[in-house]
């Protein structure tokens, strides 16, 4: 499974280890010695709180995850909470079935559900798709062909994706591994009118973070994973492409990072690349690409991030509930500040937009299920609304006072109402909906998943 701990296989081991000791010291509740009880009796509290974060982990992912699980493996977790229920109170000395046994089993099932589902596409999902939505670039040319019920490798598919001035045009990152037929590249171009893509760069790995440089004539694409350092870990790539049509790497910057997000800061010709190693703010001057000394904060690793070389300022979004970013010189302030309510210390955030006019930032933060509006200046969050969890990609409509965003894992774009307070409607894109882009003229959203890209026009 695709999902390991941060911290190293020592610390999870110790984790295991000081939570079976905890397991073992609740037996002294029932102890002759009152000293001991009350050691057995924290223990219960520890046991307590740990069962619930395992149930509060169980249905998260059993929500967004339960589409991935067949049906037969319901029959022998069935029997496992059957066993729970039949020995919950038999004595310590006697066999039974512990409650984290299914639990956990649950949990695995359903994110290594998350890890098959990646590299596979539902015929049913292509054929799920309904108007409005209009699938205008395809992962893959045999999507026509599906049949109901049929599986097939997803091949390479869109992630992010930036659109020309002109709305005709788009360029996408991509991930996954090639297929036949398939995109064969890490970044692609193609126009919304039903060409086909044409793809450059490494054919493996993830591409992810999309820099636009008008004023240079460039738009860097930041490829990682697809190769490795001489030290055997992951790296990253920064590819140079052309703004104007006609895609094709001009450029290629190699680095022992594993960057994934950055932006640019026109007055001091500065690239500030963000790394998973989180190891600080890592700095490049343009053109030379000559390094700069890395900056803190070390935390800081957004998956979305929206800047303006115009203003200078900007909203990065991959912790807490938000981050607000100055380019020159550079500055990050948490949104909701350090010191703000248990909530916020909580939350985390994969996805965020932003009205610069009004100055309000609109964040998901999807492990709590909520919508954050957030006054961009103070930090304040003025706002909360319940809308579910797992949602990630954010894209605000001023227009309309609409908030669109990607429910990730089910693989749908969702139309919230900020006036009403409440979701409109959703549409079904496709899975792995990383990305939804309101369009340069408001008429319509674009949003990524396993099946390409999709264009859902917004009629008042």
């Amino acid at each position: 499974m695709w999902a390991r701990s941060a911290r190293g296989w020592v610390v999870v081991a110790l984790i295991a280890g000081l939570c079976t000791g905890i397991w073992l010291g609740s037996g002294l509740s029932g102890d002759a010695a009152r000293s001991r009880r009350w050691i057995g009796r924290l223990c219960w509290i520890v046991l307590i709180a740990l069962a619930l974060l395992w149930t509060y982990l169980a249905v998260t992912f059993g929500v967004l995850l339960a589409w991935t699980i067949p049906g037969w493996v319901f029959l022998p977790l069935g029997l496992l909470l059957c066993g729970v229920a039949v020995t919950a109170l038999r004595p310590r000395d006697r066999g039974y079935v512990p409650i984290i046994l299914p639990t956990g089993i649950w949990i695995t099932m359903v994110l290594s559900g998350w890890l098959n589902e990646e590299n596979q596409l539902r015929c049913d999902d292509a054929l799920s798709l309904r108007p409005p939505v209009q699938l205008v670039v395809a992962s893959s040319p045999h999507l026509a062909s599906c049949t109901p019920g049929e599986v097939r490798p997803t091949g390479r598919y869109p992630r992010t994706l930036w659109e020309s001035p002109d709305g005709k045009r788009v360029i996408f990152t991509t991930q996954g591994t090639v297929e036949p037929g398939g995109l064969d590249g890490s970044v692609c171009e193609t126009w919304l009118d039903g060409a086909a893509p044409r793809c450059v760069g490494p054919s493996s790995g993830k591409s992810h973070g999309l820099i636009d440089l008008p004023a240079e004539g460039r738009l860097l694409a930041i490829h990682w994973g697809g190769r490795r350092t001489a030290a055997g870990e992951l790296g990253s790539t920064v590819l140079e492409l052309p703004l104007d049509q006609g895609i094709a790497v001009l450029v290629e910057h190699r680095f022992d990072e594993p960057f994934a997000q950055g932006f640019y800061e026109p007055r001091n010709s500065t690239l500030y690349l963000f790394s998973d190693r989180f190891d600080g703010i890592h700095r490049v001057l343009w053109p030379s690409f000559e390094p700069a000394p890395t900056l803190p904060p070390e935390w800081l690793t957004p998956d979305e991030l929206h800047y303006d070389p115009a203003t200078g300022e900007g909203v990065a979004c991959g912790h807490h509930v938000g981050v607000a970013i100055h380019g020159a010189p550079f500055a990050a302030r948490y949104l909701a500040g350090v010191d703000a309510l248990p909530l916020e210390q909580l939350a985390v955030t994969w996805g965020c937009d932003w009205d610069e006019q009004a100055r309000k930032v609109y964040t998901t933060v999807p492990n709590l299920g909520l919508l954050d509006k957030i006054d961009y200046d103070t930090g304040r969050v003025e706002q909360r609304w319940w809308i579910g969890p797992g949602m990630r990609s954010v894209a605000y409509d001023a227009a309309r006072r609409r908030v669109y965003f990607t429910d990730f894992l089910r693989g749908n774009v969702l139309a919230f109402d900020e006036v009403a307070g409440r979701i409109l409607t959703h549409w079904f894109v496709g899975r792995f909906s990383r990305c939804v882009h309101l369009t340069h003229d408001g008429r319509a959203l674009l949003a990524t998943s396993n099946l390409g890209i999709v264009r859902i026009p917004l009629d008042d």
